[in-house]
């Protein structure tokens, strides 16, 4: 974004990025948070906290902040309902289909059933 736009070059990850986002705010927090929970990778964290001090991004309002927090909220419940269904999906097959699935896969299988 215009606020920290490096950090989309070092979090690749959809996800991890949104959830990096919610939990830092604005950049100037990154410095004294600890992002294990979120990034796996200590390279990365180390990374993103060093650039965001030297950020040449815009600063943002409270309003705009708060905006952000929402889509990254709904970026997450996304992620976390795609997961929901990838497994419903995978016992289904399991349980419909278990000789395609092994095949093919959950996700080929169940579209050759749907044609």
């Amino acid at each position: 974004g215009w606020h920290f736009p490096e950090m989309a070059r070092i979090v690749n990850e959809n996800v991890t990025y949104a959830k990096a986002v919610k939990f830092m705010g604005t950049r100037e927090n990154a410095k004294d948070l600890d992002f294990s929970s979120i990034i796996a990778d200590e390279e990365v964290e180390a990374q993103l906290k060093e650039i965001a001090e030297v950020s040449m991004g815009t600063e943002i309002s409270e309003e705009d902040l708060a905006n952000i927090v929402c889509l990254c909220d709904q970026v997450i419940s996304l992620a976390d309902y795609r997961a929901q269904l990838y497994d419903y999906l995978k016992s289904r097959m399991a349980a419909i289909a278990p000789n395609l699935t092994v095949l093919v896969g959950e996700l080929v299988g169940a579209r050759l059933i749907a044609h």
